[in-house]
C-alpha cells in the first residue's frame, strides 16, 4: 500500500501547487537498529491512469481535409488523441 500512499500524497501536493520533496539517497538514510529500508518505485503517470480514468469532453478543430481522410480510414479520433498526448507528456 506504500505506492498508493505515496500516490495520494503526491497527487494532493500537485493539486495544492506544493513542490514535491527531493528524492532521498538510500545511502544517506540512517537506519535504526531492528529497522530496514524499503525503496518504493513510483510512476506518476501510471498511478494517474489507474486512479483517475474519468473521461472529459474536449472540442477541437482540424482542417476539413484531415477530417475527411481520417473518417475515410475509420480512425478513432479520441484514441489517437489520447495516444499522442500520452506520448507527448512522457517525453
Amino acid at each position: 500500500m506504500a505506492v498508493d500512499a505515496l500516490g495520494l500524497a503526491l497527487t494532493c501536493r500537485e493539486k495544492e501547487h506544493q513542490p514535491f520533496p527531493d528524492v532521498s539517497d538510500p545511502t544517506s538514510v540512517i537506519i535504526e537498529p531492528d529497522s530496514f529500508l524499503v525503496v518504493i518505485e513510483f510512476d506518476m503517470l501510471a498511478y494517474k491512469k489507474r486512479t483517475n480514468s474519468r473521461a472529459v469532453k474536449k472540442t477541437l478543430s482540424i482542417p476539413a481535409w484531415l477530417n475527411e481522410a481520417a473518417m475515410a480510414m475509420d480512425l478513432n479520433f479520441s484514441q489517437i488523441l489520447q495516444e499522442a498526448l500520452i506520448s507527448k507528456i512522457q517525453h
